[in-house]
């Protein structure tokens, strides 16, 4: 059964849309103080203050926000530019630093879907993730040099070089529970590594480049993110909106085909029909655009937990 939602939320959720795609956007409702609050609040919560901030931007002078609340909105946007800023600036260095040492590698999610969107600057940002080449003994021997105790984990290891940003350094983007889904899974990475780590973007404002995903695994990749977090830490719409951008970045028949068959093989089919779902009933997402149908059981489901919890379940009370 598909949920309702209050008109605080419908704004929410039509003000994100407008933020995404800076395009004009019919916004008939007026909010009082106290809703535009509310509005404020989830955007926080599901770290999506710049992009829904974006959205109130083109909304007329008597539609806004009372002042109070723009000027506090304003100030943390503008915390956000800084620290996309600073990002931008690290992940270039890190990139570097490795590539010295005799590492490719390639900036996972972050800075690197940032440039997707109307104002990179504006996606709130995270850590660095960044996926080496040179196997899990090589890596770990390095990063070993200089943190002696640094524990890892199956696909990364902690390397807490800079003061002030985390910087996750991956073996591998990620992982599946099931010994053989993740046997197929870590051999599909190992095909597509060369053309990841070849794959350079420029990051904004003349920061320098970095290698990046791919938009093919890209398809893959973002969606098994939003799947392990959804089932470990929480997952928030700011995970769901890199994906939608990604998405309508569109894509051949073929490519299109070839994703669904990925998905399918890596058991990840149902999950990616409920994410379909909410890409099209929050972000109206157009049909072109879905890689499987979408299923509205799943999908409500998975919408329910992400505005209960937030991003990355840092508002779950339970």
């Amino acid at each position: 059964m598909e949920m309702s939602y209050g008109k605080t939320e419908e704004a929410f959720f039509r003000l994100l849309r407008m933020g995404l795609r800076r395009a004009d956007a019919d916004f008939p409702v007026r909010l009082a103080a106290e809703e535009w609050e509310r509005v404020w609040k989830m955007a926080r919560e599901q770290a999506l203050t710049g992009v829904v901030f974006d959205g109130v931007c083109q909304l007329p002078e008597e539609g806004r926000p009372p002042k109070g609340l723009v000027f506090r909105w304003l100030s943390a946007v503008q915390g956000i530019e800084q620290a996309n800023r600073k990002l931008n600036r690290y992940a270039v260095k890190v990139s570097a630093r490795f590539r010295r040492e005799g590492f490719r590698s390639a900036i996972l999610k972050g800075q690197g879907n940032a440039l997707w969107y109307p104002n990179p600057l504006h996606r709130t940002p995270g850590d660095i993730d960044i996926w080496l080449e040179g196997g899990r003994e090589r890596i770990m021997a390095y990063v070993r040099r200089y943190v002696p105790n640094a524990g890892a984990r199956y696909h990364h290891v902690d390397f807490p070089v800079l003061k002030d940003v985390e910087v996750e350094v991956h073996f591998t983007p990620s992982w599946l529970s099931a010994w053989g889904d993740n046997r197929r899974l870590q051999r599909w990475f190992a095909e597509k590594a060369d053309g990841q780590f070849a794959h350079e973007v420029e990051l904004p404002e003349g920061a320098g480049s970095v290698s990046v995903p791919t938009e093919e695994v890209n398809r893959i990749f973002l969606l098994l993110h939003i799947y392990r977090h959804f089932f470990d830490e929480g997952i928030g719409l700011r995970q769901l909106a890199d994906y939608l951008l990604l998405l309508e970045r569109g894509c051949t028949g073929e490519e299109r085909r070839r994703a669904a068959e990925l998905l399918e093989r890596f058991r990840l089919g149902r999950f990616a029909s409920a994410v379909m779902y909410i890409l099209q009933r929050i972000f109206g997402m157009e049909e072109k655009f879905l890689l499987v149908p979408p299923s509205a059981k799943e999908g409500e489901f998975v919408l329910r937990e992400i505005m209960r919890t937030g991003n990355f379940g840092q508002y779950n009370a339970g």
